[in-house]
C-alpha cells in the first residue's frame, strides 16, 4: 500500500508555495550581495526580482503562484511592476 504524505507538512507548504519560496530565497540573495558588495547593485538586483514576480503573476495561475496573489491579477501584476520600475529608476539615479 502506497504511503500517503501529509497536505500539512512543511514539504507540502514549500510546494504549494514553490515560487514565493523561491522569491524570499533570491531576496535572501540580494541582500547578502547589497551588504558585501553594492547597494545599487542590490536595488537594481530587487528590481528584477520585482519584475519577474510580475510578470509571474500574469503567466500563471493563482494555484500556482499560491501566496503571491493577493488581489485581483491585474492590480497585483501593475503593484509589482510600478514597484520594480520605480526601484530600477531610484538605484540608477546618481547620489541619492
Amino acid at each position: 500500500m502506497p504511503q500517503r504524505h501529509s497536505p500539512f507538512s512543511f514539504a507540502a507548504a514549500v510546494r504549494r508555495q514553490a515560487v514565493l519560496t523561491a522569491a524570499l530565497c533570491a531576496l535572501g540573495g540580494v541582500v547578502v550581495l547589497g551588504a558585501v558588495f553594492s547597494a545599487a547593485a542590490a536595488g537594481l538586483l530587487l528590481a528584477v526580482l520585482l519584475g519577474v514576480l510580475g510578470i509571474l503573476r500574469a503567466v500563471l495561475p493563482v494555484r500556482a503562484v499560491g501566496a503571491l496573489a493577493v488581489r485581483s491579477r491585474g492590480l497585483d501584476v501593475a503593484v509589482l511592476l510600478v514597484l520594480a520600475i520605480s526601484l530600477a529608476v531610484l538605484s540608477s539615479s546618481p547620489n541619492l
